[in-house]
């Protein structure tokens, strides 16, 4: 009877929940009523097996109606589908007949299928089309068609000047007489004029109705007429063809050339160009670094000519004593571009550049990732800070020391709220174990956590783990591989922000270290440490029910009941401010006052009040106080972020943020192609409205000192991880130029290149679809479950819907660190006869409670070894 697979039964909700999906969850009442079903099986049957229903609709049709909110353009595809899917094949026969009535012949010779008939029942219009499609002709310069009898001369239609009058020719006159001051692109124009087809004219729209504007499909083997369909689906108001191509009063001879300089289309040379404007900036190690990423993102074709070309730049400051030999300065090149390569389980030996001399570089045959584990700088302060832990931290240290000497493995899981000085003790204890000569691989969930460890990256790519996990899946390295010797020599495994990660994840490592080490031992008899808090935002399970996303958690795996809990208590983030620290305590622990449907309200110290969309406004000035003269200093940039849950909604707050900065604005086009796929040709102004969270946007807009998160890990060893923040300093047609914000590497200067990202599987589409753009995103805003990790100094909040899933309120508000810098505008956040701001938190305490025992009882031992120190 119960089927998960098919969700027939559903889960009992106080209130509608509308969810980035195409059918939102329903409110389903809780209250108690239920009758026993009798089958094979007796089955109870209460609020979660009725489906979605509307009684008007039934009583009026006298028929089962399933009703669905249409909230996807998929769902209406889906139901305009069946609607007009044609009829049903017919077998018919001819008979003679004498009798001719062409009333009878008609009724009986018409037949139509049951959506026909359902369409002319209710009455529904047959012909119109809403909004109505206007087709826009392209073409090439007096290529155009005209049409006229075979009875008319040749000259006369020739001399008839309204011949040479068409859609396109008259858009372009509109704007070369200045009759119109608003830019708009040619699919936009019929928003706002009418084509008369007798006069062959534009003319200023009357009534306002709703219209779309659509150019004809051109293909690309087409060549110029596709190149000027590119133009015109990306440049406003141009004159003329000539306009269209003139680029920086340069005009050009083609379409194509046109739209090369635009940026519309990739240059053949680009990559060749991309290195050009780098080194002009004369940064040798900078260029090295950008030369390994274009080996390993972006597939060159002349890999050797782009060495010759760069080598003297890229050796420059190798080559800057005159005692070095070139022989020396090449090799010594060559190890260090390899030495990245090798992050990546790749090596020059692939690639079409010079070898490393044989008698070179690392005589003790050690492995290039222990070499690298073992030269992460340890910094004084970080040594010092040992003495400095409070004595929950303390108990922490000195367990996970204790099992680490003695050499017997275990799990440990470091909790504490947000603020709470994990990442204080994660430094600490690595190093301490550094210093001591011990291999520690620091790791974390996301990439915003991986920067704030010394030598750390996400746990992916560190451990090779496979993008879409499974139950019983392995990491792609094997027993002969450098992994397998690294993970050989290091003494422990640091995994931060581990509750954001699928169990999934945790089981394959488990099973991987087990396979390589031949052990049964959980994750091989290493310690390993992890750190985070149940209380922030678990793993994302798509369409998932509570209890799915619950099980989906580390605490849902049996590697859990292996774990020791060490508890942290104490907020030193928000020392200044207890109050603050005391309710955001409660706030993740689901102890503050519930009004209504999981509703608390917010202290009115951080309620900026809602009083219209200029509000939004009133937020971002909240927190990017002279925006316009701090445009260039890396702290104001670091300290400050608007939080939010959606993308869509952080979309919308960096455009705001964009505009609100000085300086010019540089645009960077994408180029998106689909991956074999001959039978289909996708528009292109359809590829590039695809917009995904892990996908840069196709119309990349920046400014000088504008603030981005990276969207891939590029080198991790330098600092470019997934989620690292960037400030842009320099533009270049092929580089961006830019300062990395936070972490172990901040103030370091780096280059962007265009790189080749695909969807990933972040939406359902029945292509793969290949954007090639600079992997980065805009940061004045985040969204929430990308801030987790973080210390913001000064945050905004903005909720123009609540938040939808277990701890993000709770992460929102705790990356500030104090009530007085944490801003929060909250939409439709009034509950009748209740004064205050009010807004939905999740807590799944559910999820909370199988951690609380073995807090108690560690709490318990911990006050007892802080009496004993």
């Amino acid at each position: 009877m119960v089927s998960v697979k098919k969700g027939t039964q559903k889960t009992l909700l106080r209130q509608h929940c509308k969810v980035q999906t195409p059918t939102p969850i329903y409110k389903r009442r809780n209250n108690g009523q239920s009758f026993i079903l009798h089958r094979a099986e007796n089955f109870a049957i209460d609020n979660r097996w009725v489906v979605p229903y509307n009684p008007w609709l039934l009583l009026k049709y006298d028929c089962h109606i399933n009703v669905e909110i249409c909230s996807s353009i998929k769902s209406i595809k889906y139901l305009y589908k069946y609607i007009h899917k044609g009829p049903d094949s017919v077998a018919f026969q001819i008979q003679p007949f004498s009798d001719h009535n062409e009333v009878v012949q008609y009724v009986n010779g018409r037949w139509i299928c049951p959506h026909e008939a359902f369409w002319k029942i209710f009455k529904f219009s047959m012909y119109k089309t809403y909004p109505s499609v206007i087709r826009l002709q392209i073409h090439l310069p007096n290529k155009h068609q005209v049409h006229f009898r075979t009875t008319d001369s040749v000259d006369n239609v020739l001399a008839n000047e309204r011949n040479s009058r068409t859609m396109l020719t008259e858009y372009f006159h509109i704007y070369a007489m200045e009759q119109e001051r608003h830019k708009y692109l040619y699919t936009d124009f019929p928003k706002h004029y009418t084509w008369n087809l007798t006069s062959k004219r534009w003319a200023i729209r009357r009534r306002r109705q709703k219209v779309i504007g659509r150019m004809y499909s051109v293909h690309p083997s087409e060549g110029e007429r596709f190149y000027l369909r590119i133009l015109l689906s990306h440049i406003r108001a141009p004159k003329s063809f000539e306009h269209l191509m003139t680029v920086n009063n340069i005009t050009y001879s083609t379409f194509k050339e046109s739209a090369e300089h635009y940026g519309l289309l990739e240059r053949d040379n680009s990559l060749q160009n991309c290195m050009r404007e780098a080194r002009e900036f004369q940064l040798p190690q900078a260029l090295r670094n950008l030369f390994t990423t274009i080996l390993l993102f972006c597939t060159p074709t002349e890999v050797r000519q782009l060495w010759n070309d760069n080598y003297s730049a890229m050796s420059e400051d190798y080559a800057s004593s005159t005692l070095i030999s070139d022989v020396y300065v090449m090799n010594k090149l060559l190890h260090d571009i390899d030495y990245t390569l090798q992050q990546h389980s790749k090596s020059i030996a692939q690639f079409d550049i010079p070898q490393i001399s044989s008698n070179f570089g690392n005589v003790s045959n050690i492995s290039s990732l222990i070499e690298d584990e073992l030269s992460v700088p340890i910094s004084d302060t970080a040594l010092a800070s040992v003495s400095l832990l409070n004595p929950a931290q303390c108990y922490a240290f000195h367990s996970i020391m204790e099992a680490i000497r003695q050499r017997n493995g275990g799990i440990f899981f470091i909790d504490g709220p947000g603020g709470s000085g994990k990442t204080f003790l994660y430094n600490a204890i690595l190093a301490r174990l550094r210093h001591d000569g011990h291999i520690v691989l620091a790791t974390a969930s996301s990439g915003i956590a991986a920067t704030l460890l010394p030598g750390g990256t996400t746990a992916h790519l560190r451990f090779k783990i496979p993008i879409h996990v499974e139950a019983g899946s392995f990491c792609k390295f094997g027993k002969l591989s450098e992994m397998h010797k690294l993970i050989q020599h290091c003494s422990a495994i640091l995994w931060d922000e581990a509750p954001m990660s699928h169990k999934h994840v945790f089981e394959a490592v488990d099973r991987s270290f087990q396979d390589v080490l031949n052990s049964a031992q959980p994750f091989g008899g290493k310690v390993v440490i992890m750190g985070g808090d149940f209380r922030q935002v678990p793993p994302v399970v798509v369409n998932g029910t509570k209890f799915q996303i619950i099980n989906a958690s580390i605490i849902g795996s049996p590697l859990w009941s292996t774990v020791q809990l060490l508890s942290l208590t104490e907020n030193m983030r928000a020392v200044g401010d207890q109050q603050f620290s005391k309710f955001l305590l409660r706030l993740g622990n689901g102890e503050e006052y519930i009004y209504d449907d999981d509703m608390i309200q917010i202290p009115t110290s951080m309620i900026i009040p809602w009083e219209g969309e200029h509000s939004v406004n009133v937020l971002i000035n909240s927190v990017f106080s002279d925006i316009k003269s701090a445009a260039t200093n890396c702290e104001y940039w670091e300290e400050r972020a608007l939080l939010t849950p959606l993308n869509d909604d952080v979309s919308l707050l960096n455009e705001k943020c964009l505009k609100l900065l000085s300086g010019d604005e540089i645009t960077y086009y994408s180029f998106d192609s689909v991956d074999d796929d001959g039978c289909n040709l996708y528009p292109q102004e359809f590829l590039n409205s695809i917009s995904a969270c892990t996908l840069p946007p196709h119309k990349l807009s920046l400014k000088k000192g504008t603030p981005v998160m990276l969207l891939r890990n590029l080198n991790p060893r330098i600092g470019l991880c997934n989620g690292s923040r960037l400030l842009c300093r320099h533009f270049s047609r092929n580089i961006i130029e830019a300062e990395i914000l936070t972490g172990q590497h901040k103030g370091k200067s780096v280059f962007l290149p265009r790189i080749p990202l695909k969807n990933a599987g972040d939406f359902n589409m029945p292509f793969e679809l290949t954007r090639k753009q600079f992997p980065i995103r805009l940061s004045f805003a985040i969204t929430i479950n990308k801030s987790q990790g973080q210390t913001i100094r000064q945050v905004g909040l903005y909720l123009p819907s609540p938040v939808f899933t277990h701890g993000q309120l709770y992460v929102a508000l705790s990356r500030g660190v104090s009530a007085k810098n944490t801003k929060v505008l909250v939409r439709d956040g009034f509950i009748p006869g209740h004064p205050g701001t009010y807004t939905k938190n999740v807590v799944f305490k559910e999820l909370l409670s199988k951690v609380t025992v073995q807090v108690h009882s560690l709490f318990l031992i911990s006050n007892f070894f802080s009496k004993c120190l």
